[in-house]
């Protein structure tokens, strides 16, 4: 990077703090810039495992209802909108990151 190295930091108890981005952790042997492992795509993933849970759920809870197993009706109509809910925030995201794709693919040409 710079070559400028940061003096170590020191905790209130005297104690040395290990730097959590030095330029060593940040570059890969062959020299290319790795970020912090999973954090975007680990938070994408988990939204996305998270909706789908929320649906099968409606599904299970629907299924259950249609086939008379004792179930409240207010958990289920719950259980949908907390369903709809999530999956018009996930729709949404994914416009907004089309959106910016798109924005960026224009400025390059």
């Amino acid at each position: 990077m710079t070559g400028f190295n940061l003096p170590p930091l020191i905790g209130a108890n005297g104690t040395r703090i290990a730097q959590p981005f030095t330029e060593q952790k940040l570059h890969n042997p062959e020299g290319a810039r790795t970020e912090p492992h999973g954090r975007f795509e680990g938070t994408l993933a988990d939204a996305i495992d998270h909706v789908g849970q929320l649906q099968s759920s409606v599904q299970d809870k629907v299924r259950a209802a249609a086939s008379g197993e004792p179930v409240e009706l207010h958990d289920v109509m719950m259980s949908m909108g907390k369903s709809e809910v999530a999956f018009n925030l996930l729709l949404e995201m994914r416009n907004k990151f089309v959106d910016a794709w798109e924005k960026l693919s224009r400025s390059v040409v």
